[in-house]
């Protein structure tokens, strides 16, 4: 399986899940010992380890040679054999008996499963890891536990999980090292929940991370603060933390670390007008981080390049930038998707889990019952009235919880399908239903020689508001704006969000004409929402629209969508907040986003 090195900072983590075992007086015991403390140091001297245990395994113990196992699929999982580590660690975590032996092995597979990136498995074992926490007597083993949690379930987006973890691990007085661990995952953890935490926070977690000579988590950390400051107005004090803890971070040589740091710098640089090093520190976060389509540094870092290539009039190169900022935005969204999807189907296996097992304790005392009854059956006169109902009564309740879950499951998988339709921030459809619909309803009308209209709108200036006024305020504008244009519709038409501040309108039975009037309605809409509630005050909400219909660009999907996203871009190079038509003869102008 192609190795992942987005989560080699996950892999890391598992070094320190498996801890050592108690020491035993033997040649075995010995090189357990010498593998278990080299394992992470040194990996000539943890292969030379293992190697001499393969030659004197015949006279292991079981419980050494599980051992033997587990440390076997460690080393197969940090030279990227990933399938064959999750399969040792699988089978350690079936056999072993040991509970600190099943709660390392089930970290393992964790780990291995985030690396992969099978969500699914690894929310499982992780979930089944700290079942077994509170049986583990080894402290920092159990430790290791909830970094381990804090970490994946940060990765999952899950940061209100990832923060009680990290918090649950300051409060128990871990190690110097954890400490410093925690205190950075609980900044990213109230980072992602947008509660950032407060100056001071940053700086008290950042000295404990000096304290030992952890410059990773340092770093990072130093990240979030540089976020605070440039979301103050602080940009120039941001740039020249960064700047000045850069040779160190390049030491570091861990690629997800030097593209967070060169993104943020590209991002500044930028808002500050000095396009010459915003532009090198995004190729620099391009080259030197994580190659992986899907991380934010990337998706910043294209942004970047893309409005430079703008400012500076090359319009082939902003086009070709701008496309790789598009797929690397879309591969961003889908993760993010994938493991939310993930982690609801994990907690609903989990649900069912539960109940299944409540169900078969309820059988078992139906069948327990059954058998109180045969073995008294002289003295059944007086109770058996009493031990039917009870025996009715179990195997109602057997049916009536059975009955429930069976709703339960179907309500579930209508949730994942409406998820899988609708956008979660608006309500409406999605970009991918969105297209589905119109494609179908397109088909219907050109089977009838029936006439169709699109609308196409893309919010003006919206980066600014995002920027000035935070992401917060920028959804509750997008809600706003999705209201207003639901009620410009007519009955019937389609609706959707094809992403970020771009809208669409389908209207089945409507001409050009159609159109602009739905069209004229949004606007006007649009310039009644009431924004006196937000602080500051941002400009009235405007948007440019593009109209095209069938009688002029036919049926096909792709070239209505094409001539109104053609004429929604004139507007906005002719002045935004205003409806431009497709013309059949008009020029063709080449298609570049105006940003927001």
């Amino acid at each position: 399986m192609k190795q992942r090195k987005v989560q080699k900072g996950l892999l890391a983590i598992a070094l320190f899940a498996l801890l050592p075992l108690s020491a035993m007086a033997s040649d075995i015991e010995a090189l357990l010992q010498k593998a278990e403390s080299v394992r992470s140091t040194d990996p000539k001297a943890f292969a030379a380890a293992l190697t001499g245990l393969d030659e004197i395994k015949a006279s292991a113990t079981p419980r050494q040679l599980r051992q033997l196992r587990l440390l076997k699929a460690y080393q197969k999982g940090i030279t990227g054999n990933y399938d064959g580590a999750t399969k040792d660690a699988l089978a350690v975590l079936d056999e072993a008996p040991e509970v600190s032996l099943q709660f390392r092995a089930a970290l393992l597979v964790a780990n291995l499963a985030a690396i992969t990136r099978d969500f699914s498995l690894g929310l499982r074992e992780l979930e089944k890891a700290l079942s077994l926490a509170d049986q583990v007597p080894e402290t920092e083993l159990r430790h290791q536990g909830y970094l381990v949690a804090a970490v994946i379930y940060n990765q999952y987006g899950q940061f209100a999980l990832g923060q009680h973890y990290a918090e649950r691990l300051l409060a128990q007085g871990s190690s110097p090292r954890n400490q410093c661990i925690a205190h950075q995952l609980r900044v990213e953890a109230l980072y992602g929940l947008n509660a950032p935490d407060d100056e001071a926070g940053i700086n008290d977690a950042i000295a404990a991370c000096n304290g030992q000579h952890e410059t990773i988590p340092a770093n990072l950390l130093r990240g979030y603060l540089a976020r605070r400051w440039a979301a103050d107005g602080k940009t120039s004090q941001a740039i020249d933390l960064l700047e000045s803890h850069l040779p160190e971070i390049k030491a570091t040589k861990y690629p997800w670390l030097m593209g967070e740091i060169h993104s943020l710098l590209a991002e500044y640089y930028l808002n500050s007008r000095n396009l010459v090093e915003s532009k090198d520190h995004a190729h620099r976060a391009l080259e030197e981080g994580d190659k992986n389509a899907y991380l934010l540094p990337r998706v910043t870092a294209h942004r970047v390049l893309y409005e430079i290539a703008l400012k500076d009039n090359d319009l082939s190169t902003a086009l070709s930038e701008y496309r790789q900022y598009a797929e690397a935005d879309k591969a961003r969204l889908d993760e993010v998707k994938a493991r939310e999807f993930a982690f609801q189907l994990s907690r609903h296996e989990l649900q069912q889990k539960n109940q299944a097992i409540e169900l078969l304790q309820g059988q078992n005392d139906v069948l327990r019952l059954k058998q109180e009854v045969a073995a008294k059956s002289e003295q059944v006169a007086k109770k058996s009235a009493q031990n039917n109902r009870l025996l009715v009564a179990m195997l109602l309740l057997v049916l009536g919880v059975g009955a429930y879950w069976a709703y339960k499951i179907k309500r579930v998988q209508m949730m994942f399908r409406k998820q899988a339709q609708v956008d979660s921030l608006t309500g409406i459809f999605n970009r991918g239903h969105f297209r589905a619909q119109a494609e179908t309803q397109l088909a219907r009308c050109a089977a009838v020689e029936r006439e169709a209209a699109l609308v196409l709108l893309d919010l003006d200036n919206f980066k600014r508001i995002n920027d000035r006024h935070g992401h917060a305020t920028g959804d509750w504008v997008l809600r706003q704006v999705a209201a207003a244009c639901h009620a410009s519709c007519r009955e019937g038409d389609l609706f959707g969000r094809l992403g970020g501040e771009e809208f669409a309108i389908l209207s089945c039975g409507g001409d050009l004409h159609t159109a602009e009037r739905i069209a004229q309605k949004c606007r006007e809409y649009l310039a009644a929402i009431d924004a006196s509630a937000i602080d500051g005050g941002i400009p009235a909400i405007t948007a440019s629209f593009g109209c095209a219909s069938t009688k002029l660009c036919g049926h096909s999907f792709e070239q209505l969508f094409m001539h109104a996203d053609r004429a929604m871009y004139r507007a906005k190079a002719e002045g935004r907040d205003r409806i431009c038509m497709h013309e059949e003869n008009r020029p063709v102008p080449l298609r570049l986003h105006v940003p927001a």
